[in-house]
């Protein structure tokens, strides 16, 4: 991967969040800015929440191009911003940041790398039987994503916490009209739902590394019709996709959604379309 010189005309764009350092994000960022010789650098910002306003106005302050927006913060910046996109109104949550007429401006690309991911994956979401693992930030995103989006025959939001995936999937019925239902891991409505489903997403953090002997779901809840997508990059192959292949699903993990989203927010932040030929996304995975 190439690296850009930094001059006295170079501009910052950062991650906050915490923990940040895991990231691969400013990799992929700083690689496209040498390639296409941009006058910007990306840096990772590990941010405890007592710094978090700080941190905020000092964007302003040092002239930053703009941010990507990591866990835990993608709703707390949102108080920040002068305005927010469409999206990002109905998800609650923003991973981009950036600046137009000296005006902070919040949006989410998550949605654009997941839908691109699954594309390159030959998937379609359209007229699909949807089951999202978890109830956090990237299942409130997808979820209103693929409501609001798509042509779905069913959306389901299943998880530990019975409240929580009540609320997001009453939320996500009552702001786009679509029917969510939800089910709690292991319960007959859950095993009902996963017999059904055509795309299966895993939107928690069970099997991130180091816990990638751990699956959110056992290996009987997998069937041939499903295409499984994994949100996690590190490791590439969970266990959870493990399971699935076994099974005879098809499967994708999340680095090209990650690469795919961090693409949009490029855009944002430049102006500039900076193609995925630029990256070799074994290259990518061999970094993690």
């Amino acid at each position: 991967m190439d690296h850009q010189i930094i001059t006295g005309n170079t501009r910052f764009i950062g991650l906050l969040g915490n923990p940040v350092k895991h990231s691969i994000s400013p990799i992929i960022q700083n690689h496209a800015f040498s390639k296409l010789d941009l006058p910007f650098v990306y840096i990772p910002l590990k941010v405890q929440k007592k710094d978090l306003h700080s941190a905020m106005h000092a964007l302003r302050a040092f002239n930053f191009a703009g941010a990507n927006v990591t866990i835990p913060y993608k709703s707390d910046v949102i108080h920040y911003c002068d305005s927010i996109s469409e999206l990002s109104k109905l998800t609650g949550t923003v991973n981009t940041l950036y600046f137009e007429n000296e005006l902070l401006i919040g949006t989410t690309t998550d949605a654009t790398g997941f839908f691109k991911a699954l594309e390159s994956g030959g998937h379609d979401v359209n007229n699909g039987a949807v089951v999202i693992l978890g109830n956090g930030g990237a299942a409130r995103t997808l979820g209103f994503a693929i409501a609001k989006e798509k042509k779905i025959k069913s959306l389901t939001i299943t998880g530990r916490n019975k409240s929580r995936i009540e609320n997001l999937s009453s939320e996500i019925s009552g702001k786009t009209g679509v029917t969510v239902a939800s089910a709690l891991f292991g319960s007959k409505e859950c095993k009902k739902h996963l017999k059904e489903c055509t795309l299966l997403i895993n939107c928690t953090s069970v099997g991130l590394s180091p816990d990638s002997d751990k699956s959110p779901l056992p290996q009987d809840a997998f069937h041939k019709g499903m295409f499984v997508f994994d949100t996690i990059y590190n490791p590439a192959e969970t266990q959870l996709l493990k399971y699935a292949e076994k099974t005879g699903c098809q499967t994708q993990n999340g680095l090209r959604m990650l690469l795919y989203q961090g693409l949009a927010s490029f855009k944002y932040w430049t102006g500039v379309e900076a193609g995925e030929t630029l990256f070799d996304i074994e290259e990518l995975q061999s970094l993690i």
